[in-house]
């Protein structure tokens, strides 16, 4: 066993005996993170969870409110970019009940789920793109391609004027980008080529994110209208995918799935791993079709949300 093995094994090891997040996401150095020397630890794609990092009840720039379970997190300017490390516009955090105990989506959830999206989303749109980033062959990164089990895609039926039957469907069309590696290509170049070819009013993107906290996993969904940069919360920092790169407005929607071990062993390390909940099958499977019904939900207005999943359930 090599060094480095051995070293995996006993983080490991450690990680069980003290808390049920131990299986192991994969391990990245964290670029772009070292400023003079200090190690930034508390890796988080929750626009939340930067402002609470930066331990300040007032930011200038940043406006926070919070309405029973809902936190939205608007930054204003330049200032308050620069001072959490987000993008100008909104974020949304919605607390949920945990994926893991709690399963039924129609218990209010969606309906106020797709209130948030609606609120994000452009008027007078008439189609929508729904991209899901991440890899199916990953677990914890596979909450943007499963999404699209469950959206309902409906632009093939709109294409056609005979088929009055399908006249109040909204028009919907999605796919998975599937990830660099295996494609050699960025999810935003494939998007943008998508996008230039269907020509929708909007981009919905899915994909799993980071939290600096373990509570957050599979409890939290987090809706923006800035877009995202894949891999960001992780380290692994890839192209950008939002309006300036698309050319159409891009509303992102994603859920925690992983969190570094630094935070849960309370250390700065120089090469962290990201681990998971034991439960995250049952996290990415539900989140995936939370998600994908909150759209649905959403843009499907003529049709009931139980309709609506026996369609795509």
């Amino acid at each position: 066993m090599t060094p480095l093995c051995f070293l995996c094994v006993c983080i490991l090891s450690h990680l069980f005996v003290k808390c049920k997040y131990f299986f192991v996401f994969g391990y990245t150095f964290i670029e772009n993170t070292i400023k003079k020397g200090d190690f930034v630890v508390n890796q988080t794609d929750l626009a939340v969870e930067s402002f609470e990092t930066a331990d300040k009840t007032k930011i200038q720039g940043v406006k926070v409110t919070e309405e029973n379970s809902i936190t939205t997190v608007t930054v204003l300017d330049d200032h308050g970019a620069k001072a959490i490390g987000k993008p100008v516009g909104k974020y949304v955090t919605c607390q949920v009940p945990s994926f893991v105990s709690d399963t039924d989506i129609f218990d209010g959830r969606l309906d106020k789920l797709a209130a948030i999206l609606k609120s994000l989303l452009p008027e007078n749109i008439n189609s929508v793109l729904v991209a899901g980033v991440g890899n199916l062959d990953i677990t914890a990164d596979a909450l943007g391609p499963k999404v699209n089990n469950y959206v309902l895609a409906t632009r093939h039926l709109l294409s056609d004027n005979r088929l009055e039957m399908f006249k109040d469907f909204f028009n919907v069309s999605g796919f998975a980008t599937g990830v660099l590696a295996d494609t050699g290509i960025e999810s935003a170049e494939i998007i943008k080529g998508v996008v230039e070819q269907t020509k929708p009013s909007c981009v919905i993107v899915v994909d799993a994110l980071a939290a600096s906290s373990p509570e957050r996993l599979g409890t939290t969904v987090q809706l923006s209208d800035v877009g995202i940069s894949p891999g960001s919360g992780v380290g692994n920092h890839r192209y950008e995918i939002s309006q300036s790169t698309l050319g159409v407005p891009v509303v992102s929607m994603g859920i925690p799935t992983v969190v570094s071990t630094s935070i849960l062993k309370n250390e700065t390390e120089r090469q962290p791993m990201f681990v998971t909940p034991r439960e995250i099958d049952r996290i990415t499977e539900q989140g995936a079709k939370l998600i994908g019904m909150t759209i649905n939900v959403c843009l499907q207005k003529n049709i009931s949300a139980q309709d609506l999943f026996s369609l795509v359930g």
